[in-house]
């Protein structure tokens, strides 16, 4: 098939291929963009969730000063106190139930009591560095034991972003079937554009080649009617198909998100088409594997699934064990009274805590705590039960659809096929038909009526052949979408 520029055109037309319609309709489409927006905003909530077990570091430094006054035994007494303290910690918990925490500080106070017994004001001094390090691990052995309870943020946040990138492709074969669709919708416009342009050149020649036989007296002026009218009909037709043909090429820029205001052509042919039949079976099992509501459906009942498992393990009662052991050191610098210090300063005191003189220590507890009736945890769980009961009914009920909708594209692909070849059949009689009826005019053993019906019935069978073909890509286009398998060719 040739496309033809019609002579009304006052532009070059741009040539279309049904491959550029549909990757500039996915990459503008609007559904589309914002799907893979939303899709980036879910890796990012992927990224957030995963920081819940992301180690935490503090690190705490203060200083004090203060002055107290009292009585001891009945004496007077005036403290002053000055102290600072820097202290370190490292804490966190794992997907295993686990927290843990690290601790080290060092500190240095200064104490000088001012007592008098009578005699006199005297004054003592206690001044002492000190350090102290440790580790603390606790672990949870009933409700928060189990790996994918513990990390059920971050499973739920990975299946919004599975969801996220079904939701992109769903949107994708969307756009890519309403651009095939009028991608070949337009590709049938323009042909019976091109036939009514045809006709109408034939019509004119028709009727000039009939007016000349009128002036010679071979045809009789009643036939010159007819075929006068027979062009007032092409014309009609020709401007009838060329809106149609316009508004065609519009539908199909505006997807491409292109403006309408270009003189376009589609440069793809609907082409041949097989001869041979799908296997419903077959198709249908495509379909049931790969179909996007049924993959978004699946991940829907995976994630309901995930959430009662949890459920149910919430409704355990709270046991944990807790572990604790560190050392401390203490130092006190030359000149000071307190007796239970060796002489030292801060590094001295991190020192001390790999000396003999250290001070360990070790703690080994439990907590069990269970919420009596436990209907909240109870609630959830049925709730999760329902929902889950729930997806399942409607993914067996989306599956049969499904079926029901590629089987029945099957059987419609199968007709458009055979339409195709008895389309094509009807106008190759229709196309002999004229021929003879054109020969018999010539012959003076026919009349300008029977030639006029003869090239209306090849103008419809051409239409028929060029629906059909349309009519097959269509079909196709739609199994393609249901089987979740419509790329860009």
């Amino acid at each position: 098939m040739i496309w033809w520029v019609w002579a009304g055109t006052a532009h070059a037309e741009r040539p279309v291929t049904y491959t550029e319609a549909l990757d500039a309709a996915a990459g503008n489409a609007i559904g589309v963009v914002d799907a893979r927006l939303l899709r980036d905003r879910a890796e990012a909530a992927v990224r957030a969730s995963q920081g819940r077990f992301d180690p935490l570091y503090t690190l705490d430094a203060s200083t004090s000063r203060s002055r107290t006054q009292g009585f001891f035994q009945g004496f007077p007494y005036t403290n002053l106190r000055r102290a600072w303290v820097v202290s370190n910690n490292l804490s966190g918990s794992a997907g295993t139930g686990t927290s843990y925490s690290v601790d080290f500080s060092v500190d240095r106070n200064i104490s000088e009591f001012t007592t008098d017994l009578g005699a006199g004001p005297t004054t003592q001094l206690q001044d002492a560095y000190r350090s102290d390090v440790s580790v603390s691990v606790t672990q949870q052995l009933l409700k928060g034991i189990r790996f994918r309870y513990n990390t059920q943020n971050v499973v739920a946040a990975r299946n919004a972003l599975t969801a996220a990138e079904l939701t992109v492709e769903q949107q994708r074969q969307g756009v890519l079937y309403d651009a095939a669709s009028a991608y070949w919708s337009w590709v049938y416009a323009v042909e019976l554009r091109d036939n009514a342009q045809e006709a109408l050149s034939v019509a004119e020649e028709a009727l000039r080649v009939g007016r000349l036989q009128v002036e010679r007296g071979q045809l009789a002026p009643v036939e010159a009617t007819r075929l006068e009218a027979a062009l007032v009909q092409a014309r009609q037709a020709a401007l009838d198909t060329d809106v149609s043909a316009e508004q065609a090429a519009d539908k199909v820029l505006l997807l491409m998100g292109e403006s309408p205001d270009q003189v376009v052509l589609p440069a793809t042919e609907a082409g041949d088409v097989p001869s041979f039949d799908l296997d419903p079976e077959r198709a249908a099992a495509v379909a049931r594997e790969s179909n996007l509501d049924l993959r978004v459906a699946r991940q829907q009942l995976d994630t309901a699934r995930i959430q009662l498992a949890n459920s149910k393990h919430a409704t355990l009662p709270t046991l944990s064990a807790t572990g604790a052991t560190g050392v401390g050191s203490q130092r006190c610098p030359p000149g000071t009274t307190n007796a239970d210090c060796t002489v030292g300063n801060t590094l001295d005191a991190i020192g001390g805590l790999l000396q003999d003189d250290n001070q360990p220590f070790w703690t080994v507890g439990g907590t069990f705590s269970v919420p009596l009736g436990n209907r909240s945890a109870a609630g959830q769980r049925d709730q999760a039960a329902a929902d889950v009961a729930r997806a399942e009914r409607q993914l067996a009920d989306l599956e049969r659809v499904v079926d029901g909708q590629v089987q029945s594209q099957v059987r419609v692909l199968s007709s458009a096929r055979q339409r195709t070849e008895l389309a094509d059949a009807n106008l190759r009689l229709a196309e002999e038909t004229l021929k003879a009826e054109e020969a018999l005019a010539a012959a003076g053993r026919s009349i300008q009526k029977d030639v006029l019906e003869a090239r209306t019935n090849v103008e419809r069978a051409k239409a028929e052949a060029a629906k059909a073909r349309t009519d097959y890509r269509l079909a196709q286009a739609r199994l393609l979408q249901l089987q979740g398998q419509l790329q860009i060719e």
